[in-house]
C-alpha cells in the first residue's frame, strides 16, 4: 500500500513537469529555422501553379519577405480545411495559416498577426438581375439565394449579415472562384466574393457575371495570418516583423506588384502622413 501511495505522490508531482515540456511554436521555429505554413488559393494573396507546385502572391512574398528578416525557411506544408484549420493550428499540424485570413472571432480558438491588408467583399450578379442594383436595405432578401463557401470569411460575413436569406454552400475544399460559378449557372442569386477572385474568375469567363449595384460592400475584413492561441512569443516575433516591413516600405512594394489598381488597402501608419 506504501509502496502504491508513493508511486502516485510521484505520479501527481511529475504531471506538471510533463506538462511543461511540449514545446511552444517560437521555441519550435527558433529550434528548426523553418516555420510550417498552412495556405488556401485565394488571389492576389496566394496563388498556385497546380503543375508546378510553385506559389506567389501578396501573403506568399510577405512571408517570405519575414523568413528573410527571421533567417528562417518556409514549409508550405498543406492546403488547410476552413473547418478544421483552428484545431489543427492548436495542434501543431502547422505553426501558421499563412495566407489572406479573415479576422473573425471564431471563439476565441485561434489568434491573429497584426493585419497587413484591409478587404472589401462585394456582390455579383448575372448581367440581366437588377434586383441588386439597389440599396441593402431595399432588398427582400428572404427571396434570394446567396452562393457560399463553407466556413470561408465571405460566406459568414453574409450568413451574419443577412440571416434571412437561403444559401446554396460548397463544401470547404472547393476553390473560391467556384462560388460564383454557382451564381453564373443560376443556382444561385449572388455571391459575394473579394474584387480580386472576381477579376480572376472574369479573365477566364468574361462578360457572365457583374459587380451589383449595392449601396456599399457587404463587409470590410482586416486581414492577417492566422497562429495558434496563446503563443504570444510567435505574435511577437511576426507582428514586430510586419511592423518593419510596412515602415520599410517592403509591404507597400508586394502590394504594389500585385494590386497596382489599389483594390485593397494596406496599413500605412505614418508613411502617408
Amino acid at each position: 500500500m506504501k509502496r502504491l501511495m508513493m508511486f502516485c505522490v510521484v505520479l501527481f508531482v511529475s504531471l506538471p513537469a510533463f506538462a511543461q515540456q511540449k514545446e511552444s511554436t517560437y521555441d519550435r521555429v527558433m529550434r528548426t529555422h523553418s516555420m510550417r505554413c498552412g495556405y488556401f488559393i485565394e488571389p492576389p494573396f496566394t496563388i498556385r501553379d497546380e503543375n508546378t507546385g510553385h506559389m506567389w502572391g501578396i501573403a506568399v512574398d510577405l512571408v517570405q519577405a519575414i523568413a528573410k528578416e527571421l533567417d528562417i525557411k518556409i514549409e508550405w506544408s498543406e492546403q488547410i480545411s476552413f473547418a478544421t484549420f483552428p484545431q489543427d493550428l492548436q495542434s501543431g499540424r502547422y505553426d501558421a495559416v499563412c495566407g489572406s485570413v479573415f479576422t473573425l472571432p471564431r471563439a476565441g480558438v485561434i489568434d491573429y498577426t497584426t493585419p497587413y491588408a484591409f478587404v472589401p467583399v462585394y456582390g455579383y450578379v448575372k448581367p440581366a438581375n437588377r434586383t441588386f442594383d439597389r440599396s441593402f436595405d431595399a432588398i427582400d432578401w428572404t427571396k434570394a439565394t446567396i452562393a457560399g463557401l463553407d466556413g470561408e470569411g465571405a460566406t459568414t460575413a453574409a450568413r451574419k449579415m443577412l440571416p434571412q436569406a437561403k444559401f446554396e454552400v460548397l463544401p470547404q475544399l472547393s476553390n473560391i472562384s467556384e462560388m460564383l460559378m454557382l451564381t453564373a449557372t443560376g443556382k444561385a442569386d449572388i455571391s459575394f466574393v473579394l474584387p480580386s477572385v472576381f477579376a480572376d474568375f472574369d479573365k477566364t469567363n468574361p462578360g457572365v457575371l457583374r459587380q451589383a449595384k449595392l449601396d456599399k460592400p457587404l463587409y470590410v475584413y482586416a486581414v492577417a495570418f492566422g497562429i495558434p492561441r496563446d503563443q504570444m512569443e510567435f505574435k511577437s516575433m511576426l507582428d514586430n516583423t510586419l511592423t518593419q516591413l510596412t515602415t520599410s516600405g517592403e509591404l507597400a512594394a508586394i502590394h504594389q506588384k500585385y494590386d497596382p489598381t489599389g483594390m485593397f488597402r494596406q496599413p500605412s501608419y505614418f508613411l502617408d502622413k
